[in-house]
């Protein structure tokens, strides 16, 4: 199982998201969220909203920073499929990004590590299905900063550290990824696997 020290997040990295500025938005989850295949997602208290987006997630191989794109490959130990949840920032008094979150298993991820070429890797389909249903689907081609330069981009902000997970954003669709208590949600990314888990009452 992972145990890594941070779990390091991009968003607003695939075309058509967002504002596609000139470089992602970057932000941290707590490594509370981590979760694995099967768990249960607490709908949170007082929130009228919830939703999730399927990312691919770089292993961090070793410790190291300002990593060069170029050698970025060095320092990854492979791929895994995750989840990043988010619920509705309550009254808008709190960071969004860390109050929504940062929640107890807001970010479900497979647990096999899959190393993969960068020819193996571009090409790949993303997809969130909820209650069966696919939502959103879309290709690690659409990034703006690829696994490699992603890597590289956060290593520049801080030190990354062996075992770090790193999200990569989410494509286009996750308007239509809102869930609610009782659904069944599958995360899946080709060649790399399946993460799945149940949204459930407040206990």
């Amino acid at each position: 199982m992972f145990n890594p020290k941070n779990i390091h997040c991009l968003a607003l990295n695939y075309k058509g998201v967002g504002e596609n500025a000139e470089k992602p938005l970057y932000f941290i989850k707590s490594t509370n969220t981590l979760c694995f295949n099967g768990s249960l997602v607490n709908y949170p208290q007082n929130s009228s909203k919830l939703w999730t987006e399927v990312e691919l997630g770089i292993v961090v191989s070793k410790d190291c920073s300002d990593i060069e794109e170029s050698d970025a490959e060095k320092y990854i130990d492979g791929y895994i499929v995750c989840g990043d949840i988010t619920c509705e920032n309550i009254l808008n008094r709190d960071h969004h990004l860390g109050f929504s979150k940062s929640r107890k298993n807001f970010c479900p991820v497979s647990t096999k590590i899959v190393k993969l070429t960068r020819s193996e890797l571009f090409n790949l389909e993303l997809t969130t299905m909820i209650n069966g249903k696919v939502t959103q689907k879309g290709s690690i081609r659409e990034m703006l900063f690829d696994p490699y330069k992603s890597l590289s981009y956060v290593s520049s902000i801080t030190e990354l550290n062996q075992g770090d997970i790193i999200l990569t954003g989410t494509p286009a669709g996750v308007d239509n990824n809102t869930i609610y208590v009782g659904d069944k949600v599958s995360h899946r990314i080709e060649k790399i696997g399946e993460v799945s888990f149940e949204v459930c009452t407040w206990v």
